[in-house]
């Protein structure tokens, strides 16, 4: 477990994160659930040596239910909802099975943030040098890659989102983005990550 401080800007930004996305969805934060809820596994019992973004989100929060139906709450960003706490060890297994698949062979530790209902994720990976970065991981091509530089820039970054209205609601109430000034905000904030540039 790591000590509390290195785990306060991310829960800073995580906190950010989610008053800006209750300006668009007033009730999204109450449908996250609480987190470290009595009862139900903590994210310290899955993961032995839990990364800071997840004790950041995962003691404020619980996640959303794959059983989630109310449009404008399913989705963490547009396509990805938040990983229930209830159903990430699961989720961990999807993620190992199709980096198995695939044959990833990049060592170092690789864990579910968000999925979607076709097994896609973002997810973090942290090198075995120790450097920590954010990758899209989609189930059809198996290979990891960055989109976010840093934990820190993944929140950052979706902040921002919601600053220039990169995110909207559709007409059926799903969170939807301005494709073409995701890629900017996110290449502007994230210079080495090779996903905007793609």
């Amino acid at each position: 477990m790591l000590n509390n401080s290195s785990t306060e800007p991310l829960t800073r930004l995580f906190q950010e994160f989610l008053q800006l996305s209750a300006g668009l969805r007033p009730n999204y934060i109450a449908s996250l659930g609480s987190g470290g809820t009595a009862g139900g596994p903590a994210i310290s019992d899955i993961v032995p040596a839990v990364p800071g973004l997840l004790e950041a989100i995962y003691s404020q929060v619980s996640g959303t239910s794959s059983n989630e139906e109310e449009p404008s709450l399913i989705e963490f960003i547009p396509g990805y909802r938040l990983i229930h706490i209830q159903e990430y060890a699961q989720e961990i297994q999807v993620l190992r099975s199709i980096l198995e698949e695939k044959g990833y062979s990049g060592g170092g530790t690789v864990l579910p943030v968000l999925t979607n209902y076709g097994s896609d994720f973002i997810c973090y990976l942290q090198s075995e040098d120790g450097t920590e970065r954010i990758c899209d991981l989609l189930h059809d091509y198996g290979d990891l890659v960055v989109m976010y530089d840093s934990p820190e820039k993944f929140l950052e970054t979706l902040c921002e989102f919601y600053k220039q209205d990169v995110y909207f609601l559709d007409e059926e109430g799903y969170l939807d983005c301005d494709l073409v000034l995701e890629g900017e905000v996110g290449a502007a904030l994230n210079p080495s990550a090779n996903y905007w540039s793609e």
